[in-house]
């Protein structure tokens, strides 16, 4: 992989990764038959509207690579080839108070080998300073990767967390989540929490 700085704030990165020649070394690198995946990114980060922002767009290849997630129905799709391509960004405020930060990102999927596309979508706030300086709220609502046009797919994903600092260093997050419903025609609405800590060194 390579990144380059094109002019400060943005960078385009690039990278590739053969993940099939640990498994079989005949396969080689950069064939047909190679399990892998080919991306590339152009980001910008800089201010904007008296905050920081960021923004970036993507494009990648992979071959015999299946999702990392999604529906039961984008997951029975054909691996042998995929174009994918997203755009994400970020705002946050440059003080803390009513207005969040506010974070989105859309991705398309287009499979070889049939007429049926891919999409997955998310957005998400977080306030910071909330009760006590230092902790934050939040939130994220959106959809896993899903077959568009399936009316069986209205798969829709969320959570909700508030971070505690407890010290400069840790930060414990105890956070909620729902998923309802994930896999093509099912009912199987999930519910669960975690707590997540983080230390920083």
């Amino acid at each position: 992989g390579a990144v380059w700085e094109i002019v400060p704030g943005l960078t385009l990165s690039g990278n590739y990764v053969a993940y099939s020649g640990g498994n079989d070394s005949s396969i080689g690198i950069a064939t047909d038959e190679t399990g892998s995946v080919s991306a590339w990114q152009l980001r910008w980060t800089g201010e904007l509207f008296g905050g920081y922002a960021g923004a970036a767009s993507m494009y990648s290849y992979e071959q015999h690579y299946f999702l990392t997630s999604g529906t039961t129905a984008a997951n029975a799709l054909p691996i042998k080839q995929r174009n994918n391509y997203s755009l994400a960004s970020f705002w946050a405020p440059g003080n803390s108070g009513i207005i969040p930060s506010i974070s989105t990102g859309f991705g398309y999927s287009n499979p070889s080998d049939t007429s049926k596309n891919i999409k997955t979508w998310y957005i998400g706030f977080e306030w910071s300073d909330v009760f006590v300086e230092g902790n934050s709220f939040g939130g994220a609502f959106g959809q896993a990767p899903y077959v568009i046009g399936n009316d069986d797919e209205d798969n829709y994903l969320w959570e909700a967390f508030y971070s505690i600092a407890l010290t400069d260093n840790i930060t414990v997050s105890p956070t909620i989540f729902g998923i309802s419903p994930y896999t093509t025609g099912g009912d199987d609405d999930i519910f669960g929490g975690y707590v997540k800590t983080t230390f920083k060194f």
